[in-house]
């Protein structure tokens, strides 16, 4: 019930402190041109909170995926603009860097970020792997038993609205070549709709199988699945997701390797992957 609670009230945190940081970036804005008395802690406010509204903006609403490459700008920014607003400390300006700027700023990276993840018993390292279905672009059933007799790296990412998950598939994708000669096939899976993912096949123009889970059945079977995990405000992608998760299995559908993150903005590179498959069979 509590992480219930905990993720809908994050759910419910992104769009509305966007709209309110940008009231308080506009509001920082027009004093500095209004004519008024020049202020540390106005400029300190627009400072703080002018490239946080852009970055999140972004991240929201393009998405762009390497934006993920510039959350230092906002960051320091922030930082930046709270050491000014202090200085003076008028009361209002002041109020607004340290809360909606340096607040929002920690919220993001302490608590924003994780994904409340319990232990997950069914994908531990050596377990076979349980059984789920998804379907393929072309719109067939394929059972988790279709890679029995293969080594397969399966990637389960929450969709084309989330910027980290197309930083992660961008490097599989400039890694296939170097995955595929090692006798692995790639898989990844996501709820989101078939079209969805049938346009980033056409972008990526790799051999990397792209899937469907409809109605999110198999990150349920797997103990994956993030309900109300799709931000308020992000269109077209229902309001439930999957966690991200990276599994390696052999021949004989046993577990190899697990990354289960519990921070969305941290996923395994590329060469990490490579690293655990040259591990595992070299």
């Amino acid at each position: 019930m509590i992480k219930t609670v905990v993720t809908l009230v994050k759910r419910w945190y992104a769009i509305p402190y966007l709209l309110l940081c940008s009231l308080v970036s506009i509001q920082s804005v027009l004093y500095l041109l209004g004519g008024n008395d020049f202020s540390l802690s106005w400029l300190g406010s627009a400072v703080a909170l002018v490239p946080l509204v852009v970055f999140i903006g972004i991240v929201y609403f393009l998405p762009w995926i390497g934006i993920a490459h510039f959350i230092a700008i906002p960051v320091v920014a922030v930082l930046f603009g709270s050491f000014l607003a202090v200085i003076e400390m008028r009361a209002v300006p002041t109020f607004y860097t340290l809360f909606f700027g340096l607040g929002g700023v920690l919220a993001y990276i302490f608590w924003y970020s994780y994904l409340d993840r319990g232990d997950n018993q069914l994908l531990r390292i050596g377990a076979k792997l349980p059984d789920f279905s998804v379907r393929t672009l072309d719109g067939e059933i394929l059972h988790s038993t279709a890679f029995l007799g293969r080594k397969t790296l399966l990637v389960f990412y929450r969709g084309n609205w989330c910027p980290a998950c197309q930083v992660q598939l961008r490097e599989l994708a400039a890694e296939f070549e170097e995955i595929q000669r090692r006798g692995v096939s790639v898989v990844l899976i996501s709820p989101q709709a078939p079209q969805r993912s049938a346009a980033q096949a056409r972008r990526f123009k790799v051999g990397m199988q792209f899937c469907i889970d409809e109605g999110n059945l198999a990150a349920r079977s797997l103990g994956i699945a993030h309900r109300y995990g799709v931000p308020l405000g992000i269109l077209g992608y229902g309001q439930d997701t999957v966690l991200p998760t990276a599994l390696i299995v052999d021949e004989r559908g046993k577990i190899v390797y697990a990354d289960l993150t519990e921070n969305f903005r941290v996923r395994p590179k590329a060469k990490t992957l490579i690293s655990a498959l040259d591990s595992v069979w070299m």
